[in-house]
């Protein structure tokens, strides 16, 4: 029977291998969507309606901050409304350990200003107002998955 050939060093490193590559291929996934979107982005005027802090509390206990700016803009077909910051499918794309960080990231937004909107003429829906990707947490991913996978193929040899 296999499963009295296979010691547990061998399943873990199983695990290791295959969790290592699941994550790598997320965190990949992640970051080129994210570098996608802000390639392809078309740039648009738009106004701030309204400037906020969210605090989110995680599960953990732990809290983050969100910075939020809604805005309106106009595509060349509709008028939108937007309050994402950074690129990504959902406004939690960067959240801040501190309230402070997360007001600097909207210091210049005053609302009934003018601003620029980027948007995804894919999915005109989604909208942001700093074109730069967030990519940090993908990136960590990759390293991460790949640092799992090296440790499963570590296990193999032991």
């Amino acid at each position: 029977m296999i499963g009295s050939t296979l010691g547990l060093l061998d399943i873990l490193a199983v695990v290791a291998v295959g969790g290592g590559v699941v994550l790598t291929g997320i965190g990949i996934r992640r970051y080129r969507r994210l570098r996608a979107i802000s390639r392809r982005a078309v740039e648009t005027t738009g106004t701030v309606q309204q400037v906020d802090i969210q605090m989110v509390k995680e599960a953990a206990g732990t809290q983050e901050y969100l910075p939020v700016v809604d805005y309106e803009y106009r595509t060349p077909t509709e008028r939108r409304d937007g309050n994402t910051v950074y690129p990504g499918k959902h406004r939690f794309a960067k959240l801040f350990g501190t309230e402070a960080a997360a007001e600097t990231a909207i210091n210049d937004y005053e609302p009934g200003t003018q601003t620029t909107v980027y948007y995804d003429p894919d999915d005109p829906a989604h909208s942001f107002l700093i074109a730069d990707p967030q990519t940090a947490t993908a990136i960590t991913k990759v390293v991460l998955g790949i640092a799992i996978l090296l440790g499963g193929v570590l296990l193999t040899t032991l």
